[in-house]
């Protein structure tokens, strides 16, 4: 098997993971794809709650 490069390197990540903390953002995963493809998905509690309309009884 060839070697190749990485699609997304370590450093790439975690820049991309403490521009989300710097921000105040919390992540509840990550995903990255073959292709180079990174999908940060966030676990907004707070605004999930104040946009509940079961939670308006």
């Amino acid at each position: 098997m060839p070697d190749r490069r990485a699609a997304v390197t370590q450093a790439e990540l975690t820049r991309y993971l403490k521009a989300y903390r710097d921000a105040g953002i919390p992540v509840a995963r990550t995903e990255i794809g073959r292709d180079g493809k990174v999908i940060i998905y966030t676990s907004d509690t707070a605004s999930d709650e104040a946009n509940n309309p079961w939670d308006a009884a």
